[in-house]
């Protein structure tokens, strides 16, 4: 039967470009491996500060910022409306963090 369409071929041809780029990422794969495998000996080694800040971070990841009594108390004289806010210092504090963040 005669193929006037090349349909066929077409498909023939697709399916051996499709193999053939398989083919190369495959070889790709494998020099990529190899290549790291070379790499798998290098060593790294940290200073004594950089140890010792590591392990700050850590004591700090694990320790809590948050003062409970004073949120306790902070939250009573709220209730109670008791708490009074005093808008020279917090304008100050605003404005001494601006200054800060300028510089």
């Amino acid at each position: 039967m005669n193929d006037i369409t090349n349909i066929n071929s077409n498909r023939a041809s697709l399916s051996s470009n499709q193999s053939s780029s398989v083919k190369v990422r495959n070889e790709a794969k494998q020099s990529d491996q190899s290549s790291d495998s070379n790499v798998a000996g290098d060593r790294v080694t940290l200073t004594s500060t950089a140890s010792r800040l590591k392990d700050i971070e850590e004591q700090l990841s694990n320790s809590s910022s948050i003062d409970s009594a004073r949120v306790s108390s902070m939250q009573t004289a709220i209730s109670n409306g008791d708490y009074n806010v005093d808008a020279d210092r917090v304008a100050d504090k605003m404005l001494a963090f601006e200054d800060f963040m300028s510089k």
